[in-house]
């Protein structure tokens, strides 16, 4: 009973060569003249593959496997020895999964502050950084550029006669003199705060 590894083919035995396991029978002849029947019991140990399946953040690099260090994707084999005492060809299959990075572009109207962004809250304008996790569990890099629109603001003045009365501005009905604010929204998508001077001039009479 013979057991040898894959690698160890073509066994010899008894002047023969073999390329399998299997069992062989070899007829020879005794010392004393007599046939003696030999068999050989064969077997063959296969070489053990494995594959190892491991995607890692940039951050972990370099990465240690079988007493190596990697330090970029790609698919790496290398031969060990199994329990048996055979070849064993591990392979690995590495990912590296880069740092995330991305800029998010924001403009708002000042009273909209304070901005709520990730969780977190900022209060003025600026440029922002915060470290966040991807689903893979490796460094996103996010950035946020916040800038603020103010609240426009214009003032216009009236001069009318009463006979003039009611007065139209901007789709609003005025009876009297005053002074009358009204909020629209400016083309930034921002409040424009407009406000109205409206003076009533009352008729002039005079008797003669």
């Amino acid at each position: 009973d013979v057991t040898i590894c894959d690698s160890q083919l073509p066994y010899s035995w008894n002047n023969q060569t073999y390329n399998a396991g299997g069992t062989y029978s070899i007829l020879l002849t005794s010392s004393a003249g007599c046939d003696s029947v030999a068999t050989l019991n064969l077997l063959v140990n296969p070489v053990v593959t494995s594959t190892t399946d491991i995607a890692v953040c940039s951050s972990q690099l370099p990465f240690s496997w079988n007493n190596q260090s990697f330090n970029t994707s790609g698919s790496y084999s290398t031969t060990l020895v199994s329990a048996a005492g055979c070849d064993s060809i591990a392979t690995l299959n590495l990912v590296v999964n880069d740092i995330q990075t991305s800029t998010s572009d924001i403009n708002i109207c000042t009273n909209q502050l304070p901005y709520n962004w990730n969780g977190l809250t900022y209060s003025t304008p600026g440029t922002y950084t915060v470290m966040l996790t991807t689903v893979a569990g490796c460094d996103s890099i996010a950035t946020l550029n916040l800038t603020a629109s103010s609240v426009v603001t214009s003032t216009t003045n009236v001069s009318i006669c009463s006979n003039q009365l009611p007065y139209n501005w901007n789709n609003q009905i005025y009876n009297a003199g005053g002074i009358y604010s009204f909020t629209l929204v400016g083309s930034s998508g921002c409040d424009s705060i407009a406000t109205l001077n409206l003076t009533v001039n009352s008729l002039v009479t005079s008797t003669t």
